[in-house]
């Protein structure tokens, strides 16, 4: 039986918030359904994923009929495997993304902050080799300017394999082999000119295996503490910024693009920022703020919803902040920009455990 009628119904923008799209989801909170068809051709063996930026704030996934996976937290990215799904040919994906708060939500009930609904960033179809570098960390070693250590991740069926990473205006290659769990940790020296406010020098990263090989703009740079100083490597940092919320600066509604998160930036930068303060919106931005932010020159702090009202005797309450802040984490541990993660406490109510 046919209950809906996707061909003829109403168009979304994707990215975007429905909020500001349909004067009659102004107000909305609840759930909304969308659907897109492809087509797709699959290519050897490679292995597909399906990859949300950010769905506010409940998303369930169905490929061509079938349910592959739920999200909860409408600010962090996710991603389910759909090789066994997809098909050659034409696809359907319907997501059921609902806005509506709750008490066990994070954020819960009380915000400050327009509950903004949908699909409010990038969804990408990605084709990956059977063997990949699921994750990967390269930063200066803590109290070093000159050694470099990181890691990668593998996901697949062949972990133990040789990994490289490679930094070639540096000159710098380095080959290891992963263990039995797909991890393989990188150490070297370098001589490496150090990102900063003043100069926010970024190298071109590369991570070899023999079928992936993901590349990265990463900086360098040494975030300390010294009693009440923050030394941005090895010297005294004032940070002069300000706090915003990801809303776009012309059109209204939600801040999805590139676009509109270098506008935001510019403005700081006209006011004489060297920092900006995301953790005041208290939820994550979009991912190219922060790649943006290293470009610039602008450190950052960055924070996840948990605000008013958390209900921290609900397990699955702490459970929400802890895959958010984890998720949060690994999209941007290689920002050089970001220096601060955080969670607020606000309310008397909320008891952290």
């Amino acid at each position: 039986m046919i209950e809906y009628d996707f061909g003829s119904s109403p168009t979304l923008q994707v990215p975007g918030d429905w909020n500001s799209q349909r004067d009659a989801l102004f107000f909305y909170e609840g759930p909304v359904c969308c659907e897109k068809r492809f087509a797709y051709e699959k290519h050897g063996d490679k292995r597909v994923f399906l990859y949300f930026g950010a769905a506010t704030y409940k998303a369930r996934v169905y490929l061509n009929g079938k349910k592959i996976g739920e999200h909860e937290g409408g600010f962090t990215p996710f991603d389910f495997e759909v090789t066994d799904n997809i098909q050659t040919g034409e696809n359907s994906v319907v997501i059921d993304v609902d806005n509506s708060r709750r008490p066990s939500g994070v954020p819960a009930m009380s915000t400050d902050w327009w509950n903004y609904g949908g699909l409010t960033r990038d969804i990408l179809l990605i084709e990956l080799p059977q063997t990949f570098i699921e994750n990967d960390f390269l930063q200066l070693e803590k109290g070093s300017l000159t050694q470099v250590g990181g890691w990668v991740q593998l996901n697949g069926s062949e972990l133990e394999q040789k990994v490289a990473v490679e930094i070639p205006e540096l000159s710098i290659r380095q080959e290891v082999a992963s263990d039995s769990h797909g991890r393989a940790e990188f150490r070297f020296s370098a001589k490496i000119r150090n990102w900063s406010p003043e100069d926010p020098k970024l190298c071109r990263v590369i991570f070899l295996t023999k079928e992936d090989r993901p590349e990265d703009s990463i900086g360098f740079r040494q975030i300390e503490t010294r009693g009440k100083e923050i030394l941005l490597n090895g010297k005294p940092v004032f940070l002069r910024g300000i706090t915003m919320h990801e809303e776009a600066s012309v059109r209204g509604g939600r801040a999805y693009s590139r676009e509109d998160d270098r506008t935001l930036l510019n403005w700081a930068e006209e006011l004489g920022c060297n920092f900006v303060r995301l953790a005041l919106a208290h939820y994550p931005y979009n991912e190219d703020m922060a790649r943006l932010a290293d470009q610039m020159g602008l450190l950052v702090w960055e924070e996840i919803p948990v605000y008013w009202g958390i209900d921290w005797e609900n397990e699955s309450t702490l459970q929400i902040s802890q895959s958010q802040m984890e998720e949060l984490i690994a999209r941007d541990q290689n920002r050089t920009s970001a220096i601060l993660w955080s969670l607020e406490r606000n309310s008397a109510r909320s008891r952290p455990p």
